[in-house]
């Protein structure tokens, strides 16, 4: 907890201590694991889906737990007793039956890069009420808009693809009808040390621009624009036990 003394020696936090974290969410994937009567263990690739995105458990280290990571026994919810992030390992509480068809459902993580900035802004709906027989004005206050804009320097087509649609061919994507659901998380830091994330969940992603180039030495860039509605959370790793 920061004491008031502290406004004379605190440093400001600046573009170095934030960073954009993506939750790409991948359903129905088929995790590898002998399926028999004996066999509780049960892998989801780290290489291709990892590292695995805390969505449930707004882990103030930013690594995923048990409740992140959801397995299938022919449709019906697995209990995982333990998971193992580094390798992808979940351990069922029982043994699935010979024959069963394994699914799994992650959150991959992607910090795409060449991030420029970020600003995340709420929007209240208003209303100012008159009174008869009262000069004095009234708000009430509506739902409320979630808006996170930020701009990136393209060094790849990986921020292209947070928002393009893949097809059936391999290597083709198309534009989809509406932006695709994801997740996101801005990590805070101070001297490299995570101090805070605000977690967003149901974030709308759209692009305010999808490709900007210039003549000359200017980078490519893009720029996003993710909507939601449901409230962020700020988590402050210090008061987190």
């Amino acid at each position: 907890m920061a004491t008031y003394t502290d406004k004379y020696t605190a440093p400001a936090l600046t573009g170095k201590d934030v960073g954009i974290i993506f939750g790409i969410i991948h359903e129905g994937i088929t995790p590898s694991g002998t399926v028999n009567s004996n066999n509780k263990d049960f892998v989801i690739s780290p290489t291709t889906y990892g590292p695995f995105y805390p969505r449930e458990s707004y882990a103030k280290d930013f690594v995923s737990t048990k409740s992140d990571v959801t397995v299938y026994d022919d449709g019906v919810e697995c209990t995982i007793d333990v998971w193992a992030p580094t390798t992808g390992t979940a351990t069922l509480s029982a043994a699935p039956t010979t024959g069963s068809t394994m699914t799994a459902d992650v959150v991959e993580q992607q910090e795409l890069y060449i991030a420029q900035n970020a600003t995340l802004s709420p929007k209240q709906e208003t209303d100012t009420l008159d009174q008869l027989r009262n000069a004095t004005q009234r708000q009430s206050y509506g739902n409320i808009e979630y808006t996170l804009k930020a701009d990136f320097k393209i060094a790849d087509l990986e921020t292209l693809k947070l928002v393009f649609d893949p097809t059936a061919t391999p290597g083709k994507y198309e534009f989809p009808d509406e932006p695709p659901l994801i997740y996101c998380a801005i990590l805070i830091e101070e001297a490299s040390s995570l101090v805070g994330i605000i977690y967003c969940e149901n974030v709308r992603a759209n692009f305010g621009d999808i490709l900007s180039a210039k003549a000359g030495k200017d980078a490519v860039e893009n720029g996003f624009e993710l909507t939601f509605g449901t409230a962020p959370i700020l988590i402050d790793v210090s008061e987190t036990a």
